[in-house]
C-alpha cells in the first residue's frame, strides 16, 4: 500500500471522524445534555449519514432542526412563561441585515421584543440582542425557512442556556424578500397598504407613481441601493395624483408610502418602472 493511499485514507477517516463529532457535539447543545443522553441510540440513528448534515464543513442547520423536530426530539415548550433572549450575529453591518431580521420575526408572529443591546464591534461585526416574553422558544425551523427566503445563511446556532440564543448569520447575500418585485415596463397596481409599498428593482431608469381617485398622497418616496444605504429621498408637502421621478444610478429597492398617514392612499396606488 502506497504513502500516499495510507495519507489520503487516514484524512478521509479523520475527516469523517470530525465531522460526527462536531455534528453529536452541535445536537448535544440543542436539546441539552440530559435528552442528548436519553435518546442517544436514536441519535445515532437519525444523525448516522453525516454527509446529509454537514457540507463543505459547514453545518445545514435547517436540516438539522427538521430532524429533530420530526423526531420529537425539539422540545420547544416552557413549564411557564419566561423571558427568551435571542443573540442575532451579522458580519455585514448595514442595514439590511436588521431590516431582514426585523421583519422575519414580525412575519412568524414576534412583534412585541424590545432591543437589549445593539452594537458594532471592531470588526464591523453587527450584534442585536432581542427580549421577549413567551411560553415556548423560538421555533428555529420557522426562523430559520424565513431567512432563506431572504437568501440569508445561517452559519452558526448556539444553545447559550437559561432560555438565550445565538444565530450567526451570513447576510452577504440576502435580498429582502417582502420587497414586491417589479419589471421594466410592468404596470403594478397597489392595494390598501397595511405598510409602506417596499419594491425591488434592477436597472430601471424612471418611476411613475399614480394615485387612485380620492385619495390624499403627499408623496413620500426613498431610494435604496442593494445594502439598503438611502440614495434619495423625496416629500412632497401637497396631494398628488401622480408623479414621475428619475431613479438614481445604483437603486435596488425603493419605499412608496405618504408623508403623513396611510389612510390618505387607502384606495393603493399604482406604479410603472421604465
Amino acid at each position: 500500500m502506497s504513502r500516499f493511499f495510507v495519507v489520503i485514507v487516514t484524512s478521509i477517516l479523520f475527516t469523517t471522524f470530525l465531522s460526527g463529532s462536531v455534528l453529536k457535539e452541535k445536537v448535544e447543545n440543542i436539546i441539552g445534555t440530559k435528552d442528548y443522553k436519553i435518546h442517544s441510540s436514536l441519535i445515532s440513528l437519525l444523525f448516522k449519514d453525516e454527509s446529509k448534515y454537514i457540507i463543505n464543513n459547514q453545518i445545514k442547520y435547517l436540516k438539522v432542526f427538521n430532524t429533530l423536530q420530526e423526531n420529537g426530539l425539539l422540545n420547544l415548550r416552557l413549564n411557564k412563561p419566561r423571558d427568551i433572549e435571542i443573540e442575532f450575529q451579522s458580519s455585514e453591518k448595514n442595514f439590511k441585515s436588521y431590516k431582514i431580521l426585523n421583519d422575519v420575526m414580525h412575519m412568524i408572529g414576534y412583534r412585541y421584543f424590545f432591543t437589549k443591546s445593539m452594537s458594532i464591534d471592531d470588526k464591523q461585526t453587527l450584534t442585536w440582542k432581542i427580549l421577549f416574553k413567551a411560553e415556548y422558544m423560538l421555533d428555529p425551523v420557522v426562523l430559520l425557512n424565513e431567512l432563506r427566503k431572504n437568501s440569508a445563511n445561517v452559519i452558526e446556532v448556539v444553545n447559550k442556556g437559561s432560555n438565550k440564543w445565538f444565530y450567526k448569520i451570513d447576510f452577504k447575500n440576502a435580498d429582502l424578500d417582502s420587497a414586491i418585485k417589479i419589471d421594466n415596463y410592468e404596470k403594478v397596481k397597489f392595494q390598501k397598504p397595511l405598510r409602506a409599498y417596499m419594491l425591488k428593482i434592477e436597472k430601471a431608469q424612471s418611476l411613475q407613481v399614480i394615485s387612485r381617485n380620492l385619495n390624499n398622497w403627499f408623496p413620500n418616496i426613498v431610494f435604496f441601493d442593494k445594502d439598503l444605504k438611502i440614495l434619495k429621498v423625496i416629500k412632497k408637502n401637497r396631494v398628488y395624483k401622480g408623479f414621475k421621478v428619475k431613479i438614481p444610478e445604483n437603486t435596488r429597492y425603493v419605499k412608496v408610502t405618504d408623508l403623513y398617514n396611510l389612510i390618505n392612499i387607502k384606495r393603493g396606488l399604482s406604479v410603472i418602472v421604465r
